[in-house]
């Protein structure tokens, strides 16, 4: 099965809400339209022994957690574990099989779901890809993975689609067929995907990006050979060998990179490709890091987070000269806004952008 679905339980029968993490009356109106209040989990899978429960920041939500109980088919579990990261918590309950569902009851609510199964052996081995995606174009799609797969050996990739509204699953599913993959999942994901609050950092809003990254992790990819963690806007480069090549050779399994922003040579009415994106601006600008990593490697008890896994010391010691990544401006669904691009005259031409795009497209 290609499409898959996650298990989520919602409190919106209850009258529990999560908390703000900062104060509504001063942030804009996306801000709290966008703020998960009542997902309870977002997922509930079973692995080795135990069935985990990948949830947003659980806030005031917590204490309920620790008093509520927990049944795995029925029969009442050991008290649950409850891990605390920044943007996630992760509850734990011992069972020694797989259940069929998991439920949780407490004065204030009660949830029950599926456990869902989890895909460890079929993506075992693999060189692998996940991300999140909300009506990106097909296409864009489909040349993000033939791009990997003919550069760097890419063989699968996870997608969480986050409630795209433009098309029908069925399309994401016919774009992926047609790059040439050795399999791949799409993971219905229609979650409020959070917004950052005007404070900063602090006030991160963002519950599902990191949430579904770490379901990537525990239920699909954790026994692949190496997972890149990559937006489809960006494309691997790498000097030596493959990124995964690289990956697997480091010492801690682990590889760092940076990215810098390339653009089309000339406004465009129709949407742009990333075969479009040979330009380099007079002043570039580098771009936030991204990883590679061996999920069974030496950094395997560590989460993971948009830009590294939580708790890596030494950030910047794992960073890669020799890989980078080509940012494409304009493969994103804000195509029109052209207030954020440069102006034409400080764009030139980059030739080596130019051959790597004609050596995969051509």
């Amino acid at each position: 099965m290609r499409q898959l679905s996650l298990s989520t339980a919602d409190l919106s029968d209850s009258e529990i809400r999560r908390d703000y993490l900062a104060d509504p009356s001063d942030q804009d109106g996306s801000y709290v339209r966008e703020y998960d209040r009542t997902t309870l989990w977002y997922d509930a899978f079973w692995r080795q022994g135990r069935v985990i429960l990948i949830c947003p920041k659980l806030l005031n939500i917590a204490p309920l957690i620790g008093s509520a109980e927990f049944f795995l088919d029925g029969r009442i579990t050991k008290p649950a574990r409850l891990r605390r990261y920044s943007r996630h918590d992760v509850i734990e309950l011992e069972s020694a099989s797989r259940p069929v569902e998991v439920s949780a009851k407490c004065q204030q609510f009660e949830v029950a779901t599926p456990v869902s199964e989890t895909e460890l052996d079929r993506f075992a081995g693999m060189n692998t890809h996940f991300t999140i995606s909300r009506d990106n174009d097909p296409q864009w799609i489909q040349d993000f993975a033939f791009y990997h797969r003919k550069t760097h050996g890419l063989q699968a990739l996870v997608l969480f689609d986050n409630g795209s509204t433009r098309y029908p699953i069925s399309i994401i599913d016919d774009a992926l067929q047609d790059a040439g993959l050795l399999d791949y999942a799409i993971v219905s994901a229609p979650l409020p995907y959070g917004r950052s609050a005007s404070e900063g950092r602090k006030h991160n809003a963002k519950f599902l990006h990191t949430s579904l990254m770490n379901i990537a992790r525990l239920r699909f990819l954790g026994r692949a050979r190496a997972v890149l963690n990559a937006d489809i806007d960006e494309l691997i480069w790498a000097t030596e060998a493959t990124v995964f090549d690289m990956t697997v050779k480091s010492c801690f399994g682990y590889v760092a990179f940076r990215g810098e922003w390339r653009y089309p040579g000339s406004a465009t009415e129709r949407r742009a490709l990333h075969n479009d994106h040979d330009h380099i601006c007079d002043e570039p600008r580098t771009c936030p890091t991204k990883y590679c990593i061996v999920p069974q490697g030496p950094l395997r008890y560590l989460s993971w987070d948009v830009h590294r896994p939580i708790g890596l010391p030494f950030k910047n010691w794992f960073r890669r000269r020799d890989i980078g990544y080509l940012h494409c401006r304009r493969v994103t669904t804000d195509w029109k806004n052209r207030s954020r691009l440069p102006q034409e005259e400080r764009l030139h031409r980059d030739l080596r952008t130019r051959a790597l795009l004609d050596e995969v497209f051509s």
